[in-house]
């Protein structure tokens, strides 16, 4: 191996740890065979809407999170960060809206257990 190929692949190491915008690679699962990735689009969530008793928890909410990609949601109490993941992980129905896992998987015809074992869930911080 010459010095200019492991200078190169350091160069390319270096790149890839400093990226912010995606996890690293060694953290990213194996593509699930059910899942439909190839416009690159791993969430789509278009034209939710969800009110409860007339106050609109979520109004006309659109996300699109790449394959890879890490987002962070936040927000202060009230803006609807927990009524949309309710709604991602089958908790709680949109009044309108979609919300699909790859381009071929209706999360919103599923069950909250049918949508856990296509592999979307969620983890819940311990209080101390």
């Amino acid at each position: 191996m010459t010095t200019l190929h492991r200078a190169q692949q350091l160069k390319s190491s270096v790149q890839e740890i400093t990226k912010r915008d995606e996890v690293f690679s060694f953290l990213k699962p194996d593509q699930h065979p059910l899942v439909d990735t190839r416009h690159n689009i791993l969430l789509y969530i278009e034209g939710v809407n969800k009110s409860f008793d007339g106050f609109k928890a979520i109004n006309d909410l659109n996300l699109y999170i790449k394959e890879g990609e890490l987002r962070c949601i936040i927000g202060p109490n009230g803006a609807g960060k927990t009524t949309m993941m309710d709604i991602i992980t089958g908790k709680t129905k949109p009044d309108t809206g979609e919300v699909w896992l790859g381009s071929n998987i209706n999360l919103l015809k599923m069950n909250e257990s049918e949508i856990a074992n296509a592999g979307v869930g969620r983890k819940f911080q311990k209080r101390r």
